[in-house]
């Protein structure tokens, strides 16, 4: 179907709600490489809100002083100097230094544009919904994140039109950092930052042939309530006991499937009272599953595979002849008279991760809030997200850990008034079971402000959109949590003099630190039984380790390995690689592994890889940083959105095999 509305297609991935919190959204890049680039290209495209492209000036910039004075600067205009790219030009977003005509009204006083300037007018042009800024600074290195993030926090920049000033004052501002192709110098403070103020991280690089993304959920948590499960079991509530009153209604207006005797109207029975009667039958051929007349006994379902073999046969049977396609339906969804409806044990760990207490005390305000010196250290949309939660564990206590029910029917084969009769009742009872929880969120919150002596609270009652669309995903919640970059790094590389920047505190009470260290030891442990099939040298893990070498040689040296072409240089700097690999994979609890051991241990097949990385001597090609950029962006809208579950927690690609893979470190 035509549409004027350009952002029509993917509104059908993420709908108006993930595109809401898409425009709601600013994106800081960290660096203006090729990779940075890719990725904010293809956040630009289908709408973020406003990006802000950070980045240190040219050496030979004079005015690289006076840009950083300015601070953050809207998004210059676009001129044809800037589409002058050099033949050797590694990003299609940032080519050779050109100056352009920035002020005087003869045109002469020419001022070169930075690469965040250039790299933002370009980037502004592919979207002109979405406001572009840049700021230039004296060095990346020397940056203070925390004056940064806690201005753009504070209040986000504007194009001065009334329009984005309105948006800016009226809705809550979220934020997502993008490091590009940055050292450790620039990542670990930034990492720290993030962490402290609750805002995610993606860390994008792009080596060579090789590269990979890495999410840093803010904190606590990534919520996700819309998971968008690919094989969603319908939510019939055949298998639950008693059965809801609408749906018993419905079910006793077809008294006995074989005393019908007109077969058009058999053919047309919805097959959701086709299981249901034939359960009644097939309980009374099991001996073990005699008639109760007390409605509180839960009564018995086909468990084994021959019963559930028997139960089929039994269906098929109860057809007149083979072309009902009612019963065909039947036997195809005959397992969800046995599939339990409970939540699953995938979901209790998330609700056992909201504690009632904790919520309360991040909840309401404090003084320090009030006079606006401090803000609640959990955010407002995770506050909600446990306020549900704590709604949900309630109502599962009350209903044999049954959640709400979705209220939604697939297509089946049936007459129009029976179809419609059991649509209205699944709609009505999903309707009750929302309302319940709406009316328990409530209650939580009046408790909530019971104990909070006359403070205001940082979360109040979700929208009724909000609390359909948590009730309907109820069986699919999940939450993500990774381990700070920075503490991380401190794990594979714990000499490197770059954690000395950070504070002797940073790595103190660090969330669930031990359990995800001892769970990614577990992960990266499995996935060496499962290396790149055609050349297990080319498994991306391998490959990751030799990129991790590299920031270690960096950190000592502050260049990257292979900048001096002298033969006995590049093997020098090969040897000194291939130490720091061989200290990272013992780090991370793999010395013992059979696959590095062959891999990486032997000094000949491990020093491969790490001349092969030396060559490479940090070049950036576009086409692998176009891969790892939009593998990136993917993930960022899936942060942004709160939809679709992210990876956990770093992508690597290899450009060498064109093969990837996903490791938790």
């Amino acid at each position: 179907m035509a549409t004027t509305d350009k952002y029509d297609r993917q509104l059908r991935l993420w709908g108006a709600s993930g595109q809401r919190a898409l425009g709601n959204t600013m994106v800081v890049l960290l660096g203006s490489s090729a990779c940075g680039t890719e990725t904010l290209k293809n956040l630009v495209l289908p709408g973020v809100g406003s990006f802000l492209v950070v980045d240190d000036g040219d050496e030979a910039s004079s005015s690289e002083a006076a840009a950083a004075a300015q601070g953050v600067q809207k998004c210059p205009e676009l001129d044809s100097s800037m589409l002058q790219f050099g033949e050797q030009s590694s990003n299609f977003f940032l080519p050779a230094p050109s100056k352009v005509a920035t002020g005087g009204d003869d045109g002469n006083n020419n001022k070169k544009l930075s690469k965040a300037a250039i790299s933002c007018a370009l980037l502004s042009e592919l979207n002109p919904d979405v406001l572009g800024f840049h700021y230039t600074v004296p060095s990346l290195e020397g940056l203070d994140y925390s004056a940064l993030l806690e201005k753009i926090k504070q209040g986000p920049p504007s194009d001065g039109s009334s329009s984005s000033a309105a948006t800016t004052t009226t809705l809550p501002q979220k934020i997502l950092v993008i490091a590009a192709d940055q050292p450790s110098t620039v990542t670990l403070p930034l990492s720290y930052e993030c962490h402290n103020r609750s805002i995610p991280l993606l860390v994008v690089r792009s080596y060579g042939l090789l590269g990979y993304a890495r999410i840093q959920t803010a904190t606590p948590y990534h919520c996700i309530t819309e998971a968008k499960k690919s094989n969603r079991i319908p939510d019939l509530r055949l298998s639950a006991w008693p059965l809801f009153e609408g749906l018993k209604n419905v079910a006793s207006t077809v008294s006995n499937l074989d005393e019908m005797d007109d077969t058009k109207d058999h053919s047309h029975v919805p097959f959701v009272i086709v299981l249901l009667q034939a359960l009644d039958k097939w309980r009374g051929t099991v001996v073990s599953a005699p008639f109760n007349p007390d409605p509180a006994v839960r009564p018995r379902y086909p468990e084994t595979f021959q019963e559930k073999e028997d139960f089929r046969k039994l269906v098929k049977g109860m057809a007149k002849n083979n072309n009902e396609i009612n019963f065909e339906e039947a036997i195809r969804e005959a397992h969800l008279t046995w599939v339990d409806g409970r939540v699953s044990d995938e979901v209790k760990e998330v609700l056992d991760r909201v504690d009632e207490k904790d919520f309360f005390a991040s909840a309401v305000k404090s003084e320090m809030d009030v006079e606006g010196s401090a803000t609640s250290s959990v955010p407002a949309h995770v506050l909600q997200f446990q306020l549900l939660a704590l709604a949900l564990k309630r109502f599962l206590k009350q209903n044999d850990d049954y959640p709400p029910l979705e209220g939604k029917i697939p297509d089946m084969t049936s007459d129009t008034a029976r179809f419609v009769a059991l649509q209205e009742a699944y709609q009505k009872q999903a309707e009750q079971d929302r309302a319940t929880i709406c009316q328990i969120a409530k209650a939580l919150l009046d408790e909530c402000k019971q104990a909070s002596n006359g403070c205001d609270l940082h979360v109040s009652i979700p929208s009724d959109d909000e609390i359909v669309t948590f009730c309907k995903n109820s069986r699919y919640l999940r939450i993500l949590e990774t381990r700070p970059l920075f503490a991380e790094y401190k794990v594979q590389d714990p000499a490197s003099p770059t954690l000395s920047i950070l504070k002797p505190t940073s790595f103190e009470n660090i969330p669930n630190f031990d359990t995800i260290q001892a769970d990614a030891r577990d992960d990266l442990q499995s996935a060496m039984f499962d290396p790149y099939e055609t050349d297990p040298i080319q498994t991306p893990l391998l490959w990751w380790i030799a990129l991790r070498a590299c920031d270690a040689f960096y950190d000592r040296h502050e260049h990257y390995p292979g900048k001096h072409e002298q033969e006995l240089a590049l093997e020098s700097d090969a040897n000194e690689v291939y130490k720091f690999m061989t200290q990272i994979a013992t780090n991370l609890g793999l010395s013992e592994c059979d696959f590095i051991k062959e891999h990486l241990l032997d000094s000949s097949k491990g020093k491969d890889l790490a001349r092969e990385v030396v060559r490479y001597d940090e070049a950036e090609i576009h086409n692998i940083a176009a891969v790892v950029g939009g593998v990136a962006s993917q993930e960022a809208v899936k942060l942004i959105t709160g939809q679709y579950v992210p990876f956990d927690d770093t992508y690597v690609y290899n450009g060498i095999a064109s093969t990837a893979g996903v490791y938790r470190f």
